[in-house]
Parts: C-alpha cells; structure tokens; sequence
C-alpha cells in the first residue's frame, strides 16, 4: 500500500458483494485507491477508528451492528472527522434518500447498480471531502449549488463586519405656535328693571243701607 494512495473500507456481510465492489475500486487507475475489507459493521467500525480511511463504502443491514449505526459512531469520532461515507445497500432509493443525511452519510446509492453510477459516487464523495479539508465549498456541477458539509468541518469564515450606518440628520426644532389671544370677556347681561308693584286696588264705598219706610 502507497502512502499517497486513497484508503476505502467496503463493508458489506454478503462476501460475493463486498469482494465484487472491493476488487472494481482497486483497480481506479485515475484515483490509486488503497482497498480493505469487513464483513460486519463491529469489525467496520474498529478498523475504520484503527486505519482512519478517507472513505467508508457502508451496507445498511449487517450482523453486530447496523451501517446506520456505524456512520454514526464515526460521525461522532473526531479523529474521523475527514473519512467520507457513501451508504450502499438495497432498502429502496426513497428511504435511504431520507435516512442517509440523518446518520450524517455524505452520499448513497441503492442496490442493484452500475459500477459506473459507483464510481461517479466515489469520486464526487472523495472530492467533496477533499475540499472541505481546504475549505473550499464543494459544487454541484449539475445544480450549481453548494453541498451542505456533512460532520465536523473547518470552522466558518468570520462575517464581515457591518458598515456603521451614518448619523441621521437632526430633526428641525419646530417653530413655537404663536400663544393664542385671550377671549375678551364677555359682557355682563344687564340686570332687568325691577317691576314696579302694581297700586293697591281701592276698597270699594260701603253701600248705604235702604232708610225703612215708616208706617203711616
């Protein structure tokens, strides 16, 4: 093994699949990829914290301890901060597409498949890990844009700072309104004249009593 070469770890229970997958990634001229095996997802896990590969290619359903289970410890492992995982199992493209990126799996491809869909996962695995060690955001050359970094990356670049919004132009002191003049006093009602009292009515003359006529 070249110390300038790629080391992957192929994962896989079935041997026929594990070999198969192994044996196709050594022979990458383009990539000088270093190959080692496991048949379990213990035996994974220990030789990837052991080896720290640059890539894991990881089945889903093994014995001792799921694929799942296995990204997930080396997500959680520091010294494997730079190891890529590419999940390669049969439980069908729509739930490994949602699975995947909740263990923290920087890619997946489902089972049965062409080595050449493989090989395009491995290279653009690889690189995508490659440059977020340089910190470089990796693109999608389809899409255009950037691919979220899956695990511990390099430490974000420091905002810039903002620029000092200017000063606001102090508002003019409004004009004091001019004091409003006082009502002038209204007049007073003059009083009405007192009523003069009304003249005492006179009493009338007494009515003289009728003289009696004297018998003759």
């Amino acid at each position: 093994m070249s110390e300038d070469n790629l080391l992957v770890l192929v994962a896989d229970d079935e041997p026929s699949m594990r070999e198969m997958v192994a044996d196709h990634l050594r022979q990458l001229d383009d990539l000088k990829l270093d190959v080692i095996v496991a048949e379990n997802g213990e035996q994974a896990l220990s030789l990837a914290r052991e080896r720290l590969p640059d890539l894991v290619v990881l089945d889903v359903m093994m014995p001792e301890m799921s694929g799942w289970e296995v990204c997930k410890r080396i997500r959680e492992d520091i010294s494997l901060a730079h190891t890529a995982v590419l999940m390669l199992t049969g439980i069908g493209e729509k739930v490994n597409e949602l699975t995947s990126p909740l263990y923290g799996a920087d890619a997946h491809i489902d089972k049965p498949f062409e080595f050449e869909a493989l090989d395009d996962k491995v290279r653009e695995t690889l690189a995508a890990r490659a440059s977020q060690r340089a910190g470089i955001p990796h693109t999608n050359g389809a899409a255009g844009a950037a691919e979220p970094a899956m695990g511990p990356g390099p430490a974000k670049a420091k905002a810039k700072p903002k620029a000092k919004a200017k000063p606001k132009a102090k508002a003019k002191p409004k004009a004091k309104a001019a004091p409003k003049k006082k009502a002038a006093p209204k007049k007073s009602k003059k009083k009405a004249a007192p009523k003069k009292k009304a003249a005492p009515k006179k009493k009338a003359a007494p009515k003289k009593k009728a003289k009696k006529k004297g018998r003759r």
